[in-house]
């Protein structure tokens, strides 16, 4: 069974030589599938990229603030997301943090700050209308220089997604392939990478992931 991963959402701030970092405009969104066709290496694309080609993401060594939204979640949902967040830091060379939770459920406002982590349905986020299990994305600032960096992000999950082991999605895959968009990294036109638009069962991250992960990093600290 094929299910779409990723309808992203892509967060967009701009950030003038003039304006103030706790004044950011309301952010720019567009609902297209993640990745920039050509903006990567082979078998990864980057979420969005600067005018010279650079990817964006996050700072050298961050440490990226995680928030839940238990609304919603499944039973488990605390071990859930300390296994996926654990498996994204492990190979990443990022490092995400989860601090607490939060009712927050701005899934689609956000700009800088925690990424958010929660749990929708349709009705709240359109996006996750059909087959969509779930959708990530980062906000970023981009300064005089054309130089830019994430500052925020969220990770809204389907509380319809099939589950189980007939036809279902592994939600904490879903919720790693989702984490790995906050960071930066596309969809692969791999079938069998876990970045793969749509899934069919694979779990693991291949070389091509990997690989994008690299490239994010050496952007970040190169």
């Amino acid at each position: 069974m094929l299910l779409v991963l990723g309808l992203v959402i892509s967060m967009v701030v701009y950030l003038s030589p003039g304006l103030d970092l706790g004044n950011l405009r309301r952010a720019v969104y567009s609902d297209s599938s993640a990745g920039i066709v050509g903006s990567g290496g082979e078998g990864y694309t980057f979420m969005q990229v600067t005018e010279d080609g650079s990817p964006i993401t996050w700072g050298c060594q961050a440490r990226i603030e995680v928030e839940v939204n238990p609304d919603g979640a499944p039973e488990g949902y605390a071990d859930l997301v300390a296994s996926a967040v654990g498996r994204v830091n492990d190979v990443s060379g990022f490092t995400f943090v989860v601090t607490g939770e939060t009712d927050d459920r701005e899934f689609t406002g956000r700009q800088r700050g925690p990424v958010l982590i929660g749990w929708a349905d349709e009705e709240e986020v359109r996006e996750l209308t059909g087959p969509t299990a779930g959708l990530g994305g980062a906000s970023y600032v981009i300064g005089p220089g054309g130089g830019a960096r994430s500052v925020g992000g969220m990770v809204v999950l389907d509380t319809d997604m099939p589950t189980g082991w007939l036809g279902g999605l592994d939600e904490e895959t879903v919720l790693v392939h989702e984490l790995v968009h906050v960071l930066g990294l596309g969809h692969s036109d791999d079938p069998g990478a876990l970045m793969a638009a749509e899934n069919s069962g694979q779990d693991e991250f291949t070389a091509a992931d990997l690989d994008g992960l690299d490239a994010l990093q050496e952007a970040a600290c190169g």
